[in-house]
């Protein structure tokens, strides 16, 4: 890559760099859209939405070979590319590598995901998640997170930024200065926390201050309201906090990127353009994802900025475009096959048993309690995985919106009682809460005189409430090699090597 200097761009096109567009290959006209963003106001890059691997990798092309400027290809894939780019491959919950503990296997990831990243052309990654996940309630962060321990964290975050970093991708610690005291999903709302600068340095800002050390590329802001710290501003628009904290004190001087501006959270503080120019000002370098990015870019060129720190935001963008690898196409042959092995690796490497032994009885009554409200039948692998290993079932699934007044007494005296928990994290989901009828069934069935097993796919809190079930398992994904791994460890053909990264006491 040649030197990349800013001096002969004029205004429109050094705005142009500040904004990040979203690519939704979902929408018909969001490619004709960002050619005319490459072409008439040369964007900084793009965030990427859907689509698959030939698709995504065309578009990254022919836009790099559009733009006079070498671009940013963003994208959300902490779990893995298949987060995103449908045909790649996707990981268990963050969570599950926190309940693995080991930094090999975090950097064996966070290197493929790297990988898989560059044969589609795509340079930065919206990862790791840095927050510390101290509220069991917490919506959208939750399983997301590697644990409530700051030092689990900021361990694990290094070893995840190494690992994309070392393999040509920027990686992005988010969401400063820490989302995981939040009782509210901020793409639904702004969540408003009553919380200390002296509490963060304590706990949440610590991840922070470690993937700073690691040479963190970027850092994302979050759309949360601090009223004691500084100007008491959301987080995307607070001075104090972005060149105040994290530039000045805490001495960071990557890039500073917005969160989403499609998010509730920033949305109802004012319009597309007032929350820029605050964002901006503020110290962020990156505006990521706006409704409107042509009105935007229009607004801002007429807007007074300054312009020194315009230059010094392009200057350090330009940076960061400099520091990628040039061969974005590279190719392994066996890069899916590693892939395959790794996601199963971790699915085993993070099953936790709080409590109980191995599943004794060969008759069992499954309750399968679904809050994902998925469309497939979900406890398909586990349910054919004990039937693989000679187990006799009854399967019975209950319905979220039903009231479901069984008979336990019907359960056979010979059986065994196996509830099956699924729960999940995404944003505007809420399907990381257990409905009431779920509860009261939990209740009914963690009380009979049978032997009794609550296996949770998922936020591993749901099972706070129901410690008189004999055996709990918590694995932290519905894919089918954590269901798998979870019922070897019930049938005891597998030790539970996890431990479990929250405190569920």
């Amino acid at each position: 890559m040649t030197k990349l200097d800013n001096k002969n761009l004029d205004i429109t096109q050094k705005i142009g760099q500040v904004v990040m567009p979203r690519i939704d290959f979902n929408d018909p006209e969001s490619l004709v859209t960002a050619r005319r963003l490459v072409e008439e106001c040369a964007v900084g890059g793009f965030i990427i939405f859907n689509g698959t691997r030939d698709i995504v990798s065309k578009t990254t092309q022919e836009l790099q070979e559009i733009s006079k400027i070498p671009l940013l290809f963003g994208c959300d894939a902490e779990r893995g590319l298949g987060q995103v780019v449908s045909d790649m491959t996707i990981f268990p919950f963050t969570m599950s590598l926190g309940a693995a503990n080991n930094l090999d296997l975090v950097y064996n990831q966070s290197s493929f995901i790297a990988q898989e990243m560059r044969e589609c052309g795509l340079n930065l990654i919206f990862a790791p998640i840095a927050d510390v996940n101290s509220n069991p309630d917490n919506p959208i962060i939750n399983i997301r997170s590697y644990g409530d321990e700051p030092g689990l964290v900021s361990r694990l975050c290094s070893a995840f930024i190494k690992g994309c970093q070392d393999n040509g991708i920027l990686a992005c610690a988010k969401h400063f200065p820490g989302h995981g005291r939040t009782g509210v999903d901020s793409h639904v709302d702004l969540p408003v926390q009553d919380t200390s600068l002296e509490t963060l340095q304590c706990s949440d800002l610590i991840p922070f201050e470690k993937s700073i050390e690691a040479g963190v590329a970027t850092i994302m802001t979050a759309h949360i309201a601090f009223p004691q710290i500084r100007d008491g501003n959301a987080v995307t628009i607070s001075k104090g906090l972005v060149s105040d904290v994290l530039r000045d004190e805490m001495g960071f001087q990557g890039l500073v990127i917005t969160d989403s501006l499609h998010m509730e959270g920033i949305i109802k503080l004012g319009d597309e353009q007032y929350l820029s120019q605050m964002a901006l000002n503020a110290g962020c370098d990156i505006i990521l994802d706006p409704r409107d990015p042509f009105t935007l870019i229009q607004n801002l060129c007429n807007t007074e900025l300054d312009l020194c720190q315009l230059n010094q935001k392009v200057e350090r963008i330009f940076s960061a475009k400099q520091k990628l690898i040039a061969n974005t196409n590279s190719s392994d042959s066996n890069l899916k096959d590693r892939g395959i092995k790794l996601r199963k690796q971790i699915a085993i490497d993070s099953v936790c048993q709080i409590k109980g032994e191995a599943l004794t009885s060969k008759k069992v009554c499954v309750f399968v309690l679904d809050v994902t409200d998925s469309e497939i039948v979900i406890s398909k692998p586990f349910t054919d995985y004990l039937e693989q290993n000679a187990i006799s079932l009854n399967k019975i699934s209950i319905s979220t919106g039903s009231d479901q007044n069984f008979i336990t007494d019907d359960i056979p005296e010979d059986s065994a009682v196996i509830s099956l928990v699924y729960t999940t994290i995404g944003a505007w989901k809420k399907q990381s809460y257990l409905p009431d009828n779920f509860k009261e069934i939990l209740k009914k069935l963690e009380s009979v005189s049978h032997g009794t097993a609550l296996v949770s796919f998922g936020s591993p809190y749901i099972t706070r409430d129901f410690n008189k079930f004999k055996s709990i398992i918590c694995s932290f994904d519905i894919l089918d090699v954590c269901q798998v791994a979870a019922a070897d460890v019930l049938l005891g053909k597998l030790p539970a090597k996890g431990k479990l990264p929250v405190d569920i006491s």
